[in-house]
């Protein structure tokens, strides 16, 4: 049996927990790496690790405690509800850009959206190597377009870091397909999770972490199921021969 690591995926109503359920109907045996303990009893059958991702020996002490890992995938981020002091604080108002967030800021949101990511597929990649395996980091389409100011709900130190995780994938792919480990992304526009519902009751209807929801053409928010469901497949020998891509799934609204 398979042995899956899905990190953030604790929380009800995100993306990560969505694609930790979908693994374990796959028949993984799902590891998760989260800070949320509150979540860990909504994930029954998997081994729920307490862990700061952005923090590197508490990354490699997790997964010291592994003897096999097959997947792995990156869920952590966000520009808020990040870290052990706002975990559960909810949106800051007012938007946070490169020339106005606060050091802290950029060390924060860099840390859980990009440095994690990086710590633990340098964790996993030993493991992953022995017998071959598949990591999906989840990005944003913010990476493609910005944010733009006076959008709340994310920031741009979120799209700088979500802008590394896809050049990160690209090196990791290369790095190792020899050793038959695919590294892909996901970059998903606007979803319906618990963080977009956060964000809208304090912010202007109409409105999403990205800017104006009447510019995604396909006319509706993405969904939780739709976005874990391609993670899965990305996961599975169904796409065997897929690696250092960046899929995005926002209804075209990096394309319009």
């Amino acid at each position: 049996m398979k042995t899956a690591v899905v990190t953030g995926a604790a929380k009800p109503e995100s993306i990560g927990h969505e694609v930790a359920v979908r693994l374990q109907r796959e028949g993984m045996n799902v590891v998760v790496l989260d800070l949320y303990e509150e979540g860990f009893s909504s994930l029954p059958g998997c081994r729920c690790i307490k862990c700061d991702v952005s923090d590197h020996s508490a990354v490699e002490s997790a997964f010291a405690s592994l003897k096999e890992v097959h997947v792995l995938v990156n869920c952590v981020g966000g520009s808020w509800e990040i870290t052990k002091d706002d975990l559960r604080a909810g949106p800051r108002r007012g938007f946070r850009g490169l020339t106005n967030c606060s050091l802290e800021d950029w060390k924060a949101i860099r840390g859980a959206n990009l440095d994690s990511v990086f710590y633990c597929c340098r964790a996993a990649a030993p493991l992953l190597k022995k017998q071959g395996g598949a990591v999906v980091n989840v990005s944003s389409v913010a990476a493609r377009k910005g944010i733009p100011p006076g959008a709340e709900g994310s920031s741009g130190p979120y799209a700088v870091a979500k802008a590394g995780v896809m050049g990160l994938t690209r090196q990791l792919a290369l790095e190792l397909g020899s050793s038959g480990v695919r590294v892909n992304c996901v970059a998903p526009g606007v979803i319906a999770s618990g963080r977009l519902k956060k964000v809208q009751a304090v912010t202007a209807k109409g409105a999403g972490p990205e800017g104006p929801l009447k510019q995604i053409p396909m006319g509706r928010v993405g969904t939780v199921a739709e976005t874990a469901a391609l993670i899965v497949a990305l996961c599975t020998d169904d796409t065997s021969y897929l690696t250092g891509v960046t899929i995005d799934i926002n209804g075209a609204s990096y394309a319009a």
